[in-house]
């Protein structure tokens, strides 16, 4: 209960920063900011146990809470503006749709929703996210700029000051301690209003609520694909956080269980599906939960069950909510420009780190500055309609879609992969090695490194589909067992980078043995004479540079790197 308390102290001061600044932006009044203020705690609360909680295949099961998402503030404030809030409702569900539709079928959607999609779209969020910033400043500004900058440029260094010099501990309070120093500032200054906190019951629910309704009109259509894009965002950022957590979690090096990111994924879209219903902005993963998990090292889900009990506690208490949601505009500007800093860096260093062909990193740095100079308006373009010109007008629907296609280009114009398609069964080992053959034959290598292709393929496939060597159970028992491999398919698609091959083998699921967890045992706990079962692991593990095991839910998928003998190390 106190670390929960603790950390939803921390998440609360700058939660609420997404939902105030898009209700006051969007013209509609007291009521509707404390509406969004009400649902976007009761969501973010709800959503959190849900992802700890895990119901069927929504949800981690790991401390995963969530929180709103900054990065949708201009869209959000595009959408309310001009749509109200129904517009805002739909595209915040059409988001929510993408998120699902990724969870479900990321075995499919894996070599298009890369990390170096959603980096180059993190970059041009930055930039978006920035616009935003300049305006806060601009229209505080017009009334006493020195009351306006001086609490942003106060609230700015004391976070960074904290964030980048303070204790392990002290610097996850960065955000916190920085909006506190930034209020008081204003206060002294005069740009701190306390009536909404003073005339705030201690227990109730706001008076009024906007009604479900949906909007497709042109606000619809202009923002649709931002919303999109945000969508694949949320999942590339879902799918990153919930490896991070599992590797801060468990104590020993395990290989990731993908089944727990789709998990985290169909979590993420059913926040945002709760988020819509509740015509609030968009939800992510909060990313200090990491840090927080690393410094205190407790992962442990009774810390998420009262994180989210917390925060539905207090979206029924406004008089305290209402302390959060009262934070003056320079404030949170002040913070959101570490934010900027902090998307730029992350999005530069997703490609960077993620991507190892450089033609994908120059793409990468193409498209940003054509995002930018969309968003900027550098582009002059004919008249094309409201809502070409829509979306004409927004980096990141531009530079996302300069991104798509530059990236399909590339992958369209590599060496074409080769695939192979039979039963999972060793009665299927005779094709395999045809159709090795002929991949190493294309690829013009000799023989040593056809051998070892046609070793690996041989050790995967035993592994995979292994036979009954023992004899010792019971003939209908192995007969069932042959009629259900004989259901599994089997395929196998054959690459190369450079004089590397990559192999991967796509197979139905093979239970909760992991193959690349197996091999790892293998390597610390070397013996003298390995058992039968063990042999073919012990021989991908000789020839194989690499073994990747990932298990989704209904599909395994094996992926093998072959280097040349002369490579191997």
């Amino acid at each position: 209960m106190g670390l929960g308390a603790q950390f939803s102290l921390m998440a609360t001061a700058t939660l609420l920063v997404t939902p105030v600044i898009v209700a006051n932006e969007s013209g509609h009044g007291e009521d509707y900011l404390i509406w969004m203020v009400f649902a976007s705690l009761v969501v973010v609360g709800l959503s959190t146990l849900v992802q700890v909680r895990r119901l069927g295949p929504i949800g981690a099961g790991a401390v995963l809470p969530m929180f709103t998402a900054a990065v949708s503030i201009p869209f959000c404030i595009t959408a309310a503006f001009e749509g109200g809030p129904a517009a805002l409702t739909t595209l915040v569900l059409a988001t929510a749709v993408v998120q699902i539709i990724i969870s479900r079928w990321l075995v499919i959607l894996r070599r298009v929703v890369t990390p170096t999609v959603g980096g180059i779209v993190i970059l041009i969020l930055s930039i978006t996210l920035a616009s935003v910033v300049f305006k806060l400043l601009d229209d505080a500004a017009q009334e006493d700029p020195v009351a306006a900058l001086v609490p942003a440029l106060v609230t700015l260094a004391v976070v960074a000051a904290v964030t980048l010099r303070g204790a392990a501990l002290l610097r996850l309070w960065g955000p916190v301690v920085g909006i506190v120093a930034g209020t008081a500032v204003a206060a002294i200054m005069g740009g701190y209003d306390a009536t909404r906190v003073l005339d705030a019951a201690w227990i109730g629910v706001p008076a009024s609520a906007p009604g479900l309704a949906f909007d497709f009109g042109i606000t619809f259509w202009t923002l649709l694909p931002s919303f999109l894009f945000l969508g694949v965002i949320f999942s590339i950022h879902s799918n990153g956080e919930s490896i991070s957590m599992q590797r801060v979690a468990w104590r020993e090096d395990r290989a990731i269980d993908f089944k727990e990111v789709q998990g985290a994924l169909a979590g993420s879209g059913v926040s945002n599906v709760m988020a819509g219903f509740g015509a609030t902005v968009p939800n992510i993963i909060n990313s200090g939960i990491i840090s927080f998990a690393r410094t205190t090292g407790v992962a442990s889900r009774s810390v998420g069950y009262s994180i989210g009990i917390i925060l539905l506690a207090l979206a029924f208490t406004p008089k305290l909510s209402s302390i959060f949601s009262t934070i003056p505009g320079p404030v949170m500007a002040g913070y959101l420009m570490l934010v900027c800093g902090t998307l730029f860096i992350d999005g530069a260093r997703t490609i960077i780190l993620n991507e190892p062909n450089r033609e994908k990193v120059v793409a990468g740095g193409i498209c940003f500055w054509i995002g930018a100079a969309f968003q900027f308006g550098l582009i002059t373009l004919p008249d094309v309609g409201p809502v070409l010109g829509g979306l004409f007008k927004s980096g990141i629907t531009t530079g996302g879609f300069a991104a798509i296609l530059m990236i399909l280009y590339l992958e369209l114009t590599n060496p074409r992969r080769m695939r192979f398609q039979s039963r999972l069964n060793v009665e299927s080992l005779p094709e395999l090695n045809e159709f090795i053959d002929k991949f190493a034959t294309r690829r013009k290598w000799n023989a040593a490194m056809k051998n070892r292709l046609s070793a690996v393929a041989e050790e995967t496939l035993l592994t995979l589909a292994p036979l009954d060597l023992q004899g010792e159970r019971d003939p209908s028992e192995q007969e069932n067992e042959k009629g259900s491999e004989d259901e599994r398919s089997l395929v196998v698609v054959a690459s190369s980078e450079g004089l590397s091959a990559d192999l991967e083998f796509i197979a139905g699921p093979s239970g909760d043995l992991n193959i690349e967890d197996r091999i790892r045992q293998l390597q610390q706990h070397d013996a003298d004479s390995v058992v039968e079962d063990e042999t073919s692991l012990v021989l991908l593990r000789a020839y194989a540079s690499s073994v990747r095991h990932q298990q989704f839910h209904g599909t395994d998928i094996v992926t093998v790197r072959v280097n040349p003998p002369a490579q191997q190390v």
